[in-house]
């Protein structure tokens, strides 16, 4: 009953910030899109454009929270539609830490390792499905059966993401274990997996926000 009210107040007080929070989510996205094709093909090393995409992103968000500061009612729960755009610019703030990392750690990091272009393509891929997933926002009513299917995808890629840093992990220690290795070398590649791994994370987060909004409306 609550359910059906809300929907009633949302269609006739809401429609245009439902459609217009739609729309600045999609924004994120794509600035996400762009920004993930470019941070795989530079593979993290174009600091500049890489943080442009962020700022791109930063001024989305900030219009989505001043259009949830002053809405009275919409179709999707205001704190979680709070979260899902932060959750969503989490992942395009993680490129920019990825870069800003390869970047400080230069001399260890000038050439990728396979595994770690590996997690750059993985979290560019979970970036495609979840577009979807945030494109089914706009339709009248969220499917859950088809919610819950591109969310299966999405985190079963983000395990694939933890079994390749679990994997790489044990040999980086094996690797700088040996005598005279370097010990920023070992902080370098570490960190980079783990903060990689955070992209996966942060996108599989996106995409639970969305099973959790179908599951409300079902």
């Amino acid at each position: 009953m609550l359910k059906t009210v809300q929907g009633a107040w949302a269609n006739f007080f809401g429609p245009s910030s439902n459609d217009q929070f739609v729309a600045l989510l999609r924004q994120i996205s794509s600035i996400g899109l762009e920004c993930s094709a470019h941070f795989r093909k530079t593979q993290g090393s174009d600091v500049p454009s890489i943080i442009e995409y962020e700022r791109k992103a930063d001024r989305v968000v900030d219009s989505i929270h001043e259009m949830l500061d002053n809405s009275f009612i919409m179709r999707f729960d205001i704190p979680d539609s709070m979260r899902l755009t932060d959750e969503l610019d989490d992942v395009i703030d993680g490129m920019r830490k990825v870069a800003l990392h390869i970047d400080a750690y230069h001399t260890f990091l000038s050439k990728m390792r396979p595994e770690a272009v590996e997690l750059m393509n993985l979290g560019g891929d979970m970036l495609v499905l979840l577009d979807k997933m945030l494109a089914m926002l706009a339709e009248p009513r969220l499917v859950l059966a088809r919610v819950r299917e591109l969310h299966d995808k999405i985190d079963e890629m983000e395990s694939q993401a933890d079994k390749i840093v679990a994997v790489h992990e044990r040999k980086l220690v094996e690797e700088f274990s040996v005598p005279g290795a370097t010990g920023l070398g070992f902080i370098a590649w570490h960190q980079l997996f783990h903060q990689l791994e955070q992209i996966t994370d942060d996108a599989n987060h996106c995409a639970g926000l969305i099973l959790s909004l179908a599951r409300k409306e079902a």
